[in-house]
């Protein structure tokens, strides 16, 4: 996290992101798909890219049973808010031709699924923060229906322009007290924080079963052994303070799983660092876990990454899955003074771990959650 640099942040009270630096389309990228992708969509195919090879799929075969589902909570809005400034001082000739196919939420879905020539089921959903992990769990039930062999998913967000930046920030859901020191901005669970710190980024991961990947001998990093769903119904913008919707969407995951709550051994936090969704998620942990919350290690990563919205749940699961590969419970930076009752740790843990619950959040009272195992 730093002090932005994609735009004078001077007008908000939040100033701090976590901006990716050194990201140059034309780097990776045919130059005229480079200049025709706009930031949201250029994310997604190079990670995309990126995931197929390390799975070691860079020449798909069947590509009509391999799709692609990824999640986004504004997909081109960013571009949408540039073009609209140009339409402005330029009028319509100078708005980009491709802006009708560039902004809408399946952009990127459709751009990944073109660039790789996947001819298979393809989502884009747009469920705001919990998007990422709803666009994993979507695609593993389209393979468990037969639907598709393989998946691509994950989630992508490129979210900051000034427009989008400050609609949240009018909302006093970022942090504003720490952009003297950035770094220290996004404080999961801890006493001092004060809201969440917007970020961009991707994940993208490919999914295949179980017998495929033995057979080709892929490297298997864990697999998706539960899904669960629900809403609030509660408010646009604040959780249920009682976490009980968030918490039959964890429960509904390791029923998924054929788990009990006991047998829960970590935990991937949401932990947006707002105090009323900090707050609202230790309720619905502590509806899951009972007695044992304060003993089970319970992750909150965006004081590293920042909330990259609907990319952020990805990016945790990706850091899940190398938790349980590695058996290493990675830090919950900057959650030096937790208020809530759960088992946050300021430094790494060597723990072999079998399974993580991976949670997530939204505007909208949206849940969504994820059952990751180890590989065996």
């Amino acid at each position: 996290m730093r002090r932005i640099t994609r735009f004078d942040p001077a007008p908000f009270r939040s100033q701090v992101a976590g901006e990716i630096t050194g990201f140059d389309p034309l780097e990776r990228l045919d130059g005229k798909l480079a200049k025709r992708l706009d930031r949201f969509s250029s994310l997604a195919v190079v990670a995309a890219e990126d995931a197929l090879r390390d799975a070691a799929l860079m020449r798909v075969e069947e590509p009509e049973e391999f799709g692609v589902s990824i999640g986004s909570a504004l997909g081109g809005a960013a571009l949408a808010e540039d073009q609209h400034q140009r339409y402005l001082v330029g009028g319509i000739g100078a708005v980009r031709p491709v802006l009708a196919i560039s902004v809408f939420g399946a952009a990127a879905a459709c751009n990944v699924a073109q660039h790789c020539a996947l001819h298979g089921p393809t989502l884009g959903n747009t469920n705001s923060c919990a998007s990422g992990v709803t666009a994993i769990g979507e695609a593993c039930l389209l393979m468990q229906q037969g639907r598709a062999r393989r998946m691509l998913a994950g989630g992508v967000e490129a979210p900051l322009a000034p427009l989008t930046f400050g609609a949240f920030d009018l909302l006093r859901a970022m942090s504003a007290k720490w952009n003297a020191a950035p770094a220290r901005a996004s404080r999961p669970f801890d006493r001092a924080r004060d809201g969440f710190v917007m970020a961009e980024g991707a994940a993208i991961f490919v999914l295949e079963r179980a017998e495929d990947a033995v057979r080709r001998g892929a490297h298997v990093y864990g697999s998706i052994a539960g899904f669960g769903l629900s809403n609030d119904a509660f408010h646009m913008s604040a959780p249920r303070e009682d976490g009980s919707d968030s918490a039959r969407s964890m429960l509904t995951a390791l029923a998924d799983a054929g788990m009990t709550p006991q047998e829960v051994e970590c935990v991937s936090a949401h932990g947006s660092g707002t105090p009323p969704g900090d707050a609202a998620e230790a309720r619905a942990l502590e509806r899951v876990l009972g007695e044992r919350l304060p003993r089970v290690p319970v992750v909150a990563t965006k004081g590293c990454h920042g909330h990259a919205l609907g990319a952020t749940g990805a990016l945790e699961v990706a850091i899940a899955l190398l938790a349980l590969e590695r058996g290493e419970v990675p830090p919950s930076v900057n959650a030096d003074d937790p208020d809530e009752p759960v088992a946050v740790a300021a430094a790494a843990r060597s723990m072999r771990i079998e399974n993580v619950l991976k949670n997530t959040a939204g505007f909208g009272g949206l849940n969504a959650a994820l059952v990751l195992r180890r590989e065996a």
